[in-house]
């Protein structure tokens, strides 16, 4: 009877590390996949509201800006933080906030799987006591 429990853990442990490895790879697939529709907003970038003066009243404009240079200018080419969106409700603005919900899903997925990832070591370094007896 021994066996038969040892047997029933190890089909157990090999069914967990088959779940944990088709979570992990599912996780990657929808990654893949927001990858695919678009682009992602680089890492540092960040929506910014700001109000600008016009010749009559103020309106509320807004910028991607980012913690390095790295938007090309229209003049001269130089790098510069920050990327002039327009008024909310823009395409420039509307394909802002998709790119950076885009990179929100994808960090949040990316967290998970190096957690999946974590649970797989655990569980193969759980088969060694398995292969010693």
């Amino acid at each position: 009877m021994p066996t038969d429990r040892k047997l029933s853990a190890q089909e157990n442990l090999h069914t967990r590390i088959d779940q944990v490895a088709l979570a992990q790879e599912r996780l990657e697939q929808e990654v893949a996949a927001i990858r695919s529709v678009g682009q992602v907003a680089p890492p540092g970038c960040w929506i910014v509201r700001y109000l600008a003066r016009g010749r009559k009243e103020f309106y509320w404009y807004y910028k991607l800006h980012a913690t390095d240079p790295i938007f090309p200018t229209k003049t001269d080419g130089k790098l510069s933080k920050y990327k002039h969106l327009g008024k909310a409700g823009s395409p420039a603005y509307l394909e802002a906030i998709e790119q950076i919900t885009a990179r929100a899903k994808i960090s949040a997925l990316d967290r998970s799987i190096e957690t999946l990832k974590q649970g797989l070591k655990d569980l193969v370094e759980e088969t060694s006591k398995y292969n010693k007896e």
